[in-house]
Order: C-alpha cells, then structure tokens, then sequence
C-alpha cells in the first residue's frame, strides 16, 4: 500500500486528510429499569463505525461496565434518535440541537466525538487558489441543511466575512454525482464533499485538490477543530445517569487510542463499512494514526466550548438556526460532568 505523507496542520497544502460527518443513536443504558443495555444505532458510511465497531470487539465499554450494541444503520432509522420521548443518548449537531431544544427537547451536550473535516475541493489545474476565491463560482455542494453544509457555511461566514451559499450560483446533488459534476464534466468550479468522496479527492490528488478544510481552518482560529455530533442526552438521563455518561466516553476514549495505535488492521477491517473505498486506506490510516479523526475526551473544556459556540452564533448570524440553544441549559465540559458524577 502506498501511503501519502501529511499532518492535520498541512493539509490545504498536502491534500491530506478526511472528513466525517455523523449523526448517531442509542436507546436503552446501564441503569434502565430494562437493563437491556445501551443499542447504538451509526449511519452507513461514516468513519466513527470504525470506532463503535472496533471498540465494540476489543470490549472496550464491557471493560467500563456498559452493555453497549452498536448497529450500523439507515440514516432515516436514526436521525430522530433523540426528539420525541426517543432515545436517552446519541450525537447531535449543533443545528439539529438548536431545531429540537425550540421544539422543547431538555437535550445536553456531554463530550466529543468526531471531528468535522469535510472538505471543499477543486480541479486540480483550477485557477481558485483559496477560500477567498469561491465567490462568484459554480458551486457544488450535498445540501445546506446537512451539518457540513451547515458548518462550513457558518465558518467562512466567521473566518472569512462572506457567505458561500449567497455569493454563488449552486449545484446541489449527491456526493458521487457532484465529483463526476466537477471531474468529468466541467460543470461545477467546486465542491464541498462528505466522508466518502473527501477520501476519495484525497487518493487521487491529480484530478482534484483541497482548497478548504473545517478542522485546520478552525483550529488556526480558535485553537479547537469543529466537532460534528458531540455526545448528547435527554436531560433527566443525564442528571440520573452522569457516571454511565462518563463510562461511555471512557469506552470512546479507549477506542481512540486503539485505533491511533492499529490504524492498518482497523481501517482494513472496518474502512470499508465506513465509506472507505478500495486503495484509498491510505489517508485514512495517517489520519488515525495522528488522531486526526476525534479529539480527546479531556479537551471538551470550556474553552473548546467556546469555540464551538462561535459556530453557533454564526449560524444563527446567517440564518442557518432561528435561536442559539441557551449555552448554560445545553452543554456540559467534561469536569462539570465528573463533578456530576461526585455527588
């Protein structure tokens, strides 16, 4: 296997790395009067299955005490996991937070998951140099309601003070129809691309190039990448349930560092059910062998909240979410979270 050479830090430059975009959820928990465990229900095609799955075999929530039963399902099966006296746990964005809190849902934030790292791409011997230069373009994208479309848009807002979807005519379509829309037919200038294709632009880096990446941008900004789905859970489960909480972030967290340490033998087993396609492992197993796909549970702190929150206030700024979810009702750093625990 030929492997590309590249860090979080140079990717514009090195065309290297991969974006995960994620929605995930978990019905039942340790502690239910059930005692039916906690089943994860994971879209199709997302790089956080290598996580659930791996970790899943290697025992790592046995270890932590939770029964826990991941699934690799259906979007339309999960992405209302959380609303509507649904499950006690999953991943939410942050539109879809600010969507069901007005609706009445007690949802809260609790910890970190998957970096958001979906990248915009060009033509290789594209005249666009950098993000200053997609304006006035024909723009591919896969939907400005998904949480890619949603974030990408709110951080060049942020960043960059202009807005993407209103400066250019627009494409939208899915994802492996835009790239042949941009490849082969010369009909979109750029794209902005899900997990799958991101891999896929990555491995063939003499048809397209990154001009745009959400963890590197937002990192420079804020000291902090975007994350895409942090762990969430209904209110009343939490403030019942805060050590559970912390064995399912400890599971997570025992996942990460397997995978940083047996990125290969994961990403051949599991790539493939993560949208990993044939011969493009190679980003992938750099990516986790750097960390580069998650952040670590003890840095959702307050300060990396805050970074988050900036998106938030963003999205609200363009119109992207009618109301930011109050900040004090919706989210926990992983020290209040273990003082929950304590008492």
């Amino acid at each position: 296997m030929v492997r590309s050479q590249f860090s979080r830090r140079s990717f514009t430059k090195a065309a290297a790395s991969v974006g995960a975009a994620a929605t995930v959820g978990l019905a039942g928990c340790l502690g239910d009067d059930g005692g039916d465990g906690i089943e994860l229900l994971t879209p199709e095609g997302n790089l956080n299955i290598m996580h659930f799955l791996a970790g899943t075999d290697e025992g790592f929530w046995a270890d932590e005490g939770v029964d826990f039963n991941p699934e690799v399902a259906a979007y339309g099966r999960f992405v209302n996991a959380l609303p509507d006296d649904g499950n006690d746990v999953g991943l939410l964005e942050y539109n879809n937070l600010s969507q069901y809190t007005q609706a009445g849902e007690e949802l809260v934030q609790f910890g970190p998951c998957i970096t958001q790292i979906n990248s915009i791409f060009v033509p290789v011997d594209s005249d666009i140099e950098d993000v200053t230069d997609l304006q006035d373009i024909t723009f591919g994208h896969p939907g400005w309601s998904t949480g890619t479309g949603t974030y990408t848009q709110a951080m060049i807002w942020e960043q960059h003070g202009f807005d993407i979807r209103e400066e250019n005519d627009d494409v939208e379509s899915d994802p492996s129809t835009l790239y042949s829309l941009m490849v082969d037919q010369d009909e979109v200038d750029a794209m902005l691309q899900f997990t799958g294709q991101t891999v896929r632009g990555l491995a063939n880096d003499d048809e397209v190039r990154p001009v745009y990446n959400a963890w590197e941008e937002w990192e420079a900004e804020t000291g902090f990448p975007p994350l895409i789905t942090p762990w969430c859970a209904q209110r009343s489960w939490l403030e019942e349930n805060p050590d559970v909480a912390l064995s399912l972030l400890a599971g997570w967290s025992s996942a990460q560092e397997h995978i940083e340490q047996n990125a290969e033998s994961v990403v051949n087993e599991y790539g493939q059910l993560a949208g990993v396609s044939e011969g493009e492992e190679g980003a992938v197993i750099e990516l986790a062998e750097a960390g580069d796909l998650h952040l670590p549970v003890d840095d959702y702190t307050d300060e990396l909240i805050d970074s988050q929150w900036r998106l938030v206030e963003a999205m609200e700024d363009l119109g992207s979410i009618e109301a930011i979810p109050p900040r004090e009702d919706h989210i926990v750093s992983i020290d209040e979270l273990r003082a929950m625990a304590e008492e």
